[in-house]
């Protein structure tokens, strides 16, 4: 049995705010060819998770703390639905396969549950969106900071 409590929680919060990601996930699954990927993972927001889908994945998020944004978008980019992911909001969203999404922390200690089949498939590039910047990449920040505050039909207007 694994067990995770309030403590763990928060120690995974401070290692997040430390590292260069700011994001830190404690698996919950033995290891990557297990057939249900589990985790619980701790994003600051500074972190940018690059736009991206999962062809034939659904994936689950569970609310635990903080405030997340989750925002899912059409092929070319554009907003398609916003939901905040907070006390007062929705606390459980499921993304169908083929779904383009990312998720934004709007404050500090946000935390989730992410659920999705395996084995572990690490994202292809053309599964990232052309229309974002990559991770590290100079105007990854300005891309988080836009899709913090979106509204839904908007795009951003990166362009490689």
């Amino acid at each position: 049995m694994k067990l995770i409590h309030s403590r763990d929680l928060a120690e995974l919060s401070a290692q997040a705010a430390m590292g260069p990601r700011r994001r830190l996930n404690i698996n919950l699954h033995p290891d990557a060819s297990d057939p249900v990927q589990r985790m619980v993972i701790a994003f600051e927001p500074e972190t940018y998770i690059r736009p991206h889908r999962h062809p034939v994945q659904f994936e689950t998020f569970i609310w635990l703390g903080g405030w997340a944004r989750l925002l899912s978008f059409t092929d070319d980019g554009r907003v398609d639905a916003i939901i905040d992911l907070a006390g007062d909001a929705a606390r459980v969203v499921e993304i169908p396969p083929g779904t383009w999404h990312s998720l934004v922390s709007l404050a500090e200690g946000t935390r989730m549950v992410e659920v999705k089949p395996g084995p572990y498939r690490p994202t292809m590039e053309a599964d990232f969106a052309a229309w974002a910047p990559p991770e590290g990449h100079g105007e990854a920040s300005a891309c988080r900071d836009w899709m913090s505050a979106c509204l839904a039909g908007q795009a951003h207007n990166y362009r490689a």
